[in-house]
């Protein structure tokens, strides 16, 4: 996968500025709105949560996933916390369980995009340290609380080699991964 020129130097910047700690912006005098994304200083509270059940196909290799995540935006963006159980079954008969610390949240309306870092990979029962440390991301569609509303959630998807994808996922907000339907569990998403 490519990544374009532009989302390069954002990632760029995004990851020099990791090494700083966040600070507030200067607001001028100016009201702050905690929710101003495309300020792109300090967003708090925004957050986004739940419980999924996504079908995949042989191209993925996944047959059922399911995943629970929290996700809240914690300062500069699109820095976030939280975190990411899931356990995918694949077409081979393989059984996946990851955990993963949440790096990054981005909210465009109903829509999140999650950035996240894997702590613990485990196939068959047997851990894969190789594994550990990469880029795991995923975006989720809060569809309302209405009666038989269904939410929309795509796979995680795994980035092995060593570039910060978690974080370029959230700046670029791309149309992939591929949503599906969630047939099981809520989907939360709110940008404060």
């Amino acid at each position: 996968m490519r990544t374009s020129g532009i989302a390069f130097v954002l990632l760029s910047l995004c990851m020099s500025a990791c090494d700083q700690p966040p600070s507030a912006p200067a607001t001028d005098g100016l009201p702050f709105s905690a929710s101003d994304e495309t300020s792109g200083l300090l967003v708090t509270g925004s957050q986004a949560s739940g419980h999924v059940a996504v079908q995949g196909t042989p191209v993925q290799n996944v047959r059922d996933q399911r995943y629970s995540f929290t996700a809240t935006s914690t300062g500069a963006f699109p820095l976030a916390k939280g975190q990411v159980e899931v356990h995918s079954v694949r077409f081979s008969g393989e059984e996946v369980t990851v955990h993963a610390d949440v790096t990054c949240l981005s909210i465009v309306g109903n829509e999140a995009w999650v950035g996240s870092q894997t702590t613990r990979y485990v196939s068959d029962g047997e851990e894969v340290p190789e594994r550990t440390g990469v880029s795991m991301v995923f975006r989720v569609v809060d569809l309302g609380e209405r009666e038989n509303a269904a939410e929309l959630a795509s796979l995680v998807l795994f980035f092995l080699d060593p570039a910060a994808q978690d974080l370029a996922h959230c700046l670029t907000q791309p149309d992939f991964p591929i949503l599906r339907e969630s047939t099981t569990g809520n989907i939360q998403v709110k940008a404060e």
